[in-house]
């Protein structure tokens, strides 16, 4: 095959890799409104009251800029020299790949290293840190309502020691090496050990700092932000119905179940986690399914605008490849 067919053959390929993850979320989301009943769906959402959408829209935004003030601290630890008001606009530019591909949200990490200078595997240590403590978080805020329906306790309680293990042989040396050796037994591309050795020794270096760790709380508010989401909306469309705590349980298994789905931000699996956990609680299928893709409009609609939004004047600042060309992996 020529060199330019060969060029062409490749990039449809790619294309095609990242068009099949987006197919199957949006495959997931018809899917899962016809399984409740379209027209169930649509009486439910007919009785949102539109005047709630600022307040849902408001917290949303606060979610984003949360995370984006959370990653400002990390990334000052690891020797970058943004302004908060910088580092929030890289974040926010970010999100518009995390809701189109899988890992995405890896995306930020690239954008620091243009625009900040900083290593590949400084940057990604960051965001690591960040998920690790906003998926602790947020599961133990579902602790409460895990323990009022006595149900997901096994599902929680995998999430927090997954978790809590993530950090051990990050931290302890002893257990990572002993990790590391086993995945050195593997066939692996040697460059990835590599890669691994970096992310831990930058990882560690971030856990260490006492600041790190306290504006950790940043990751705790954005956690209650998305659980409050949930609520609201829950609160028009069935007042009463769903307490926050619940709210808050439903939010964290659906966003754990959406991250091991490895679907692009978690469509699908995780507005289908959240449809099923409502029914439990006793809302009618129309209605929790109205939940949820109101909820996964919320987020989904505002990583787009504001992603579109903010990359544009990020690439303009800090002159910033193309979207597509800093999918990870």
């Amino acid at each position: 095959m020529s060199a330019p067919g060969a060029s062409l053959q490749s990039r449809l390929g790619r294309l095609v890799r990242r068009l099949v993850p987006i197919a199957i979320a949006i495959g997931a989301l018809v899917a899962l409104v016809l399984v409740v009943n379209p027209r169930a769906l649509g009486h439910a959402l007919s009785r949102f009251n539109p005047i709630a959408i600022p307040v849902v829209i408001a917290l949303g935004g606060s979610w984003f800029v949360l995370q984006g003030l959370r990653w400002h601290v990390l990334l000052r630890a690891a020797g970058s020299s943004l302004r908060a008001a910088d580092s929030v606009l890289l974040s926010i530019a970010g999100q518009v790949i995390t809701a189109l591909l899988p890992l995405g949200d890896l995306t930020r990490a690239i954008f620091a290293t243009e625009a900040a200078g900083l290593a590949v595997g400084a940057a990604a240590a960051t965001v690591t840190v960040q998920e690790l403590t906003f998926t602790l978080f947020l599961v133990l805020l579902a602790t409460p309502g895990m323990l009022a329906l006595h149900v997901g306790i096994g599902i929680v309680s995998t999430v927090i020691v997954g978790v809590i293990t993530i950090f051990a042989i990050l931290t302890v040396p002893a257990l990572f090496r002993l990790v590391r050796g086993a995945a050195a037994l593997l066939p692996l591309p040697r460059g990835l050990l590599v890669q691994v050795d970096e992310l831990q020794q930058e990882t560690v270096g971030l856990l260490r700092r006492p600041d790190t760790l306290g504006f950790s709380l940043l990751d705790l508010a954005r956690a209650m932000v998305g659980a409050t989401v949930l609520w609201v909306i829950l609160q028009v469309l069935d007042p009463g119905m769903v307490g926050w705590f619940k709210a808050a349980f439903v939010v964290a298994v659906a966003y754990v179940g959406g991250a091991l789905s490895f679907l692009p931000g978690g469509t699908g699996a995780s507005d289908a986690s959240v449809v099923g956990l409502l029914v439990l609680l006793g809302l009618d299928p129309g209605t929790a399914a109205a939940a949820a893709l109101l909820q996964r409009g919320v987020f989904t609609g505002l990583a787009g605008i504001l992603g579109i939004s903010a990359y544009l004047a990020a690439r303009r600042r800090y002159n910033l490849g193309g979207l597509l060309a800093h999918r990870p992996g």
